[in-house]
């Protein structure tokens, strides 16, 4: 044969040996034909299935995002209705100026709580004025006129001179006396404001309110979402009690030296520090009462809770709070329902990022981010705590917020 046949008859063979490695190494050994895209398509299909996968993942969440949402929706509702079926009571709260923070408790109180009057008590006849605006319902008292011979500035004079410490002294970036002081405004309201309803609420105007709450139960009531019924007996009036707060030495030392009883504390083992309560007039009157030990000046249980107070622990040396709880438990057991979970952050996702957040604002205070908010509120939380006065870079002791802070 010529040289012509014989290249033709090579050019065959490697043309078989191709199709044969081919058949080779196409996927899982399968006869397919060089000239048919296998691979190309099988990736184009493991492709298209995990674009499947992600858009079903995202449907899956957003699913899950609408049922929670529906589910807190139905659960405000019906605390709604609940809430309609009591008359209004008052609310009760202490504040050094008004703030960006002070504005929006105040609003989200009437928006959730709807509370007959909000009687605030702050410093001076100016910042009166700057609340009075922040609601129609603002009733507001100034701090030095409002209990009967107790200013600030003897709260401070028996500090110095009886237990030796410094009355200026600065914790947390609040100052002692002015701490003790704004526990003894809360505590005698129920002396300064007799006209307040039978039951009514202490509210630290650093707590926002992010859902409406049930705090008053009568007769058979069932409990609420997230409650737990602590011995009720038929016809017996119960008070919502929160759970989740700190414990501190110097709480257990006063409230021993007061009453001859230890302090209470929540099963899970917190305190019921948690920034605001459920006060029944007729106990917190028989509370002070005994805490006066029988004295004949009608505010005699001040300087006996400042007596009380154990010098080494004295940032911290008691609780308004843990304290008339405390006592209530040990007298009234059956009037408390304790939650049975913490509901509540005292920052929402930590002190760093309300420190963050304030770089978004000209005058970088921290204030309430609504965004923020509206997440705690998805996730359950009742009420959340902005406490921008222990946030050293939120400056909110600087000379220039010295009337009001982020207005």
């Amino acid at each position: 044969m010529g040289p012509s046949y014989r290249t033709s008859y090579q050019a065959k063979q490697e043309k078989e040996v191709v199709d044969l490695e081919a058949r080779a190494l196409s996927p899982k050994g399968s006869l397919v034909s060089p000239s048919l895209p296998h691979a190309s398509s099988f990736r184009r299909r493991r492709s298209h299935s995990r674009r499947a996968l992600k858009w079903i993942t995202a449907g899956v969440f957003i699913l899950c995002l609408v049922g929670c949402i529906l589910r807190i929706s139905s659960h405000v509702n019906v605390l709604h209705s609940q809430q309609l079926d009591y008359e209004p009571i008052d609310v009760v709260a202490v504040s050094l100026k008004p703030s960006c923070v002070t504005r929006e408790a105040i609003t989200s109180l009437n928006r959730y709580l709807q509370p007959r009057a909000i009687h605030i008590i702050t410093t001076s006849s100016v910042k009166c004025s700057i609340f009075s605006l922040f609601a129609d319902n603002v009733v507001c008292h100034l701090q030095d006129k409002f209990l009967d011979g107790v200013t600030v500035d003897r709260v401070g004079d028996f500090l110095q001179r009886r237990l030796g410490l410094d009355q200026h002294k600065r914790f947390k970036g609040r100052d002692m006396s002015g701490w003790y002081m704004q526990q003894f405004l809360k505590l005698g309201s129920v002396l300064a404001l007799p006209g307040l309803t039978i039951y009514y609420v202490v509210w630290d105007l650093d707590m926002i309110l992010l859902s409406p709450v049930q705090l008053v139960w009568r007769d058979r009531e069932l409990p609420g979402g997230g409650l737990v019924d602590m011995s009720a007996s038929a016809g017996q009036t119960q008070t919502l009690v929160n759970i989740g707060g700190s414990v501190a030495p110097g709480y257990m030392a006063s409230f021993q030296r007061l009453t001859k009883h230890g302090l209470e504390f929540a099963p899970d083992g917190t305190s019921f520090v948690t920034h605001w309560m459920v006060i029944y007039k007729p106990y917190l009157l028989e509370f002070l009462r005994e805490l006066s030990n029988d004295g004949d000046g009608p505010t005699d249980w001040v300087w006996r809770i400042l007596g009380a107070v154990e010098p080494r622990y004295a940032d911290l040396g008691f609780s308004e709070y843990a304290s008339y709880i405390s006592w209530v438990r040990q007298h009234y057991p059956q009037s408390q329902r304790l939650a049975s979970r913490k509901t509540w952050v005292r920052h929402p996702f930590g002190q760093r990022t309300l420190s963050l957040l304030r770089l978004l604002r000209t005058d970088r205070c921290c204030c309430p981010n609504g965004l923020l908010l509206w997440l705690l509120r998805l996730l359950g939380f009742v009420y959340t705590g902005y406490e921008v006065g222990h946030i050293p870079e939120c400056r909110y002791d600087a000379s220039e917020h010295a009337m009001s802070y982020g207005l």
